[in-house]
């Protein structure tokens, strides 16, 4: 019995080693086929290129300061709105780099320098008298100088006697008699004109440099150093570059703050637009700038908002997969409407 079992057991044995041998299992035609990674829909069969998409600023700035400062004034609040120009931030005297306080001090002398020569009220007017003065002078010389060209009629008193009851008295008389100039007298009237002459000329390029004063060397080389000292000195404080809403502020006042490390992110929420997230890069071939777009928001479901394509990367975003960035400006743009919010992009192609 025992014989019997274990021959049963053995041929069992055998018989499964050949079903295995022989291929047997499961059909491979019924076998599961292995499941492909997932892949973005590309859209071939119709005009309509689909993509998510999300809510970005066109217009932001990281605001940083070139230089560090042991702390900083923080002037302004999140969600505050901005004009251009404003202060956003600045660095409070008692933290001021020494840079800074010395070029204050340049400042006062060069803004000094600066005004001395652009003050030229009185300077001018006292300039205008004395062309005119000078002018009168080198005219007289000159109408003397020439005056010895010709012959000069001389007066001088001669004495007379005469015989009178009372005996002879001498009479001075006044005569008359003409000649020409003699050679000392034309050199001396030569080197007097001359020398009203230079003064002329000197008054009259005196006038003329404090009229033209604006435009000169020195004004201008003054202008050029107080404007750099200047620039210097707003190294100090953050200006907003354009008007805009604060995001995020990523110092607070009294911490310290480095070269270039952001201390607050500005944006201009009037230039909200769209940008896609997973558009591959067979569909971004088929889109050109200026097609039209559909737009619809995950957090606003009952608002449709159409725009059209501005801008088309010409290299794929970082990341995995090979998608490309795609820029849609809105027609207009929901209150509702926050950056970073997601979105869905309904692009028409003509290709």
């Amino acid at each position: 019995m025992k014989n019997k079992f274990s021959l049963v057991f053995i041929s069992a044995v055998l018989i499964c080693v050949l079903v295995v041998s022989c291929g047997g299992g499961v059909p491979e035609s019924e076998q599961t086929a292995p499941v492909p990674e997932s892949q973005p829909t590309i859209n071939l069969n119709d005009n309509i290129v689909s993509a998510s998409a999300e809510v970005v600023a066109g217009k932001w700035a990281n605001m940083a300061f070139m230089m560090g400062a042991q702390k900083v004034d923080v002037l302004v609040v999140t969600g505050a709105d901005v004009k251009s120009g404003s202060v956003l931030a600045s660095f409070p005297d008692d933290a001021l780099p020494q840079g800074i306080t010395n070029a204050k001090a340049d400042l006062l002398i060069a803004q000094k320098s600066l005004d001395d020569l652009l003050n030229t009220d009185t300077a001018l007017a006292q300039a205008i008298i004395k062309v005119r003065d000078a002018k009168k002078t080198y005219e007289r010389a000159f109408d003397y100088r020439d005056s010895l060209n010709y012959l000069i009629t001389y007066k001088k008193t001669v004495i007379k006697k005469e015989e009178t009851p009372f005996g002879v008295i001498e009479v001075p008389t006044v005569e008359e008699y003409q000649e020409y100039a003699g050679k000392t007298t034309i050199a001396k009237a030569d080197e007097d004109l001359a020398l009203k002459k230079a003064l002329f000329d000197d008054a009259q390029k005196e006038l003329d440099r404090l009229n033209d004063l604006q435009n000169s060397p020195e004004v201008l080389s003054a202008q050029t150093r107080v404007a750099a000292i200047e620039s210097v000195i707003n190294q100090s404080k953050l200006y907003a570059p354009f008007d805009g809403t604060v995001i995020e502020l990523y110092l607070n006042s009294g911490e310290m703050v480095s070269p270039g490390a952001p201390v607050l992110l500005l944006a201009d929420l009037s230039t909200l637009q769209v940008k896609t997230t997973d558009l591959n890069e067979v569909d971004v071939a088929r889109i050109q700038i200026g097609d039209p777009v559909r737009v619809t928001f995950d957090a606003i479901p009952d608002t449709t908002v159409t725009g059209k394509v501005t801008e088309i990367e010409i290299k794929n975003a970082p990341g995995s997969g090979v998608y490309f960035n795609v820029t849609i400006a809105l027609d207009e743009i929901p209150a509702e409407l926050r950056w970073g919010m997601s979105a869905f992009v309904e692009i028409q192609v003509s290709k």
